[in-house]
């Protein structure tokens, strides 16, 4: 195959898994939502939505976690050849490294929120460990991924206000989230839930942005 041949299929395969990354974030939404009612037991204004992975219906919130897993892996593969410059690859790799995070999540299920640190079982461990480098790395990717499509790519110059403007807003939605944890009680259950709200608002804007963008011929 040759470059060219390579460059046009690495062109269109971004449309195609920048709506199978939003087509992902929409589904762990549904899957979130669903399980409130399902889990009565669980108050979700005082339960991380990782405990509805423990007992009756766990699977439905390891699923969500999977397939959030999915959004942000589609998310790489759909930007990856847009992004230009050491500062934009960075946020590629922080990215990947969200994708194993958020992976690790679905996979090691969560120790009972009552249960101490000291106490928690490997698999527990683990399941913070995973979470904890989503949770945080997350929007140092989002602002590095979207100023160096806006300032580097000129084919993405359409998209430049609605990428700047989203650029920041997973990194403020971590600050008001360590806000809430710090004078909130209890801090675990929609803090974490308003945080990856603003995670989503940034992919789904970015991915609609390069689908949008995916027709337009890139500047010589």
């Amino acid at each position: 195959m040759s470059a060219n041949s390579a460059a046009v299929g690495s062109v269109r395969s971004v449309p195609v898994a920048a709506r199978v990354s939003i087509a992902a974030v929409v589904v762990y939404q549904v899957l979130l939502a669903a399980l409130i009612p399902i889990r009565p037991d669980l108050d979700p204004a005082r339960k991380p939505i990782s405990e509805y992975a423990i007992g009756q219906f766990g699977w439905m919130m390891i699923l969500a976690f999977l397939v959030s897993t999915m959004s942000y892996g589609w998310l790489y593969v759909a930007i990856r050849s847009q992004v230009r410059g050491a500062a934009g690859r960075v946020g590629l790799v922080i990215l990947l490294i969200c994708v194993v995070g958020t992976f690790g999540v679905g996979v090691f299920v969560a120790d009972p929120i009552s249960t101490p640190m000291n106490a928690l079982s490997t698999r527990g461990t683990l399941h913070v460990v995973f979470g904890t480098s989503a949770l945080v790395l997350l929007p140092f990717a989002a602002l590095l991924i979207n100023l160096s499509l806006t300032h580097r790519n000129p084919t993405w110059a359409p998209a430049r206000r609605p990428l700047l403007w989203t650029a920041g807003i997973p990194l403020l939605g971590l600050a008001i989230f360590s806000v809430m944890v710090a004078v909130v009680v209890p801090a675990e259950g929609w803090p974490p839930r308003f945080l990856l709200l603003t995670y989503l608002v940034w992919l789904v804007t970015l991915a609609g942005q390069a689908i949008r963008l995916s027709g337009s011929p890139e500047p010589s």
